[in-house]
């Protein structure tokens, strides 16, 4: 895909739409907005997994927020989310969202406003 120009994206996003839909007469989208993913100079495409010798407790390692200490009095400052950082769905875009999730959930027990 990454070698197609927009034009050629559109044109066959278009065609497949109209055969879905049953519409021959579906307006062509204005737009396409897609990754290169692939020729990214820092992924290349790339995407995480277990290596030999590694287990799902290095993935939940990666996850863990710093500092990690829960006795240390410092608020979390750095926290990750992404595939690689979850234990179940490493790998998929589905873990990425879910790991977004996960954090975001964790800022909001963070921000909590306290119990009257």
């Amino acid at each position: 895909m990454e070698t197609l120009s927009d034009t050629e994206v559109l044109s066959t996003m278009t065609r497949i739409l109209r055969v879905l839909t049953g519409n021959p007469h579906l307006p062509a989208p204005r737009s396409v907005l897609r990754s290169q993913w692939h020729s990214a100079p820092y992924t290349r495409g790339s995407y995480s997994y277990v290596a030999v010798g590694s287990s799902g407790d290095d993935i939940d390692v990666l996850a863990q927020p710093l500092p990690e200490d829960p006795e240390d009095p410092r608020p979390l400052q750095l926290l990750f989310a992404g595939e690689a950082t979850h234990r179940t769905f490493y790998s998929t875009t589905h873990g990425a969202l879910l790991s977004g999730w996960r954090e975001a959930e964790r800022l909001n027990r963070l921000f909590e406003a306290p119990q009257l």
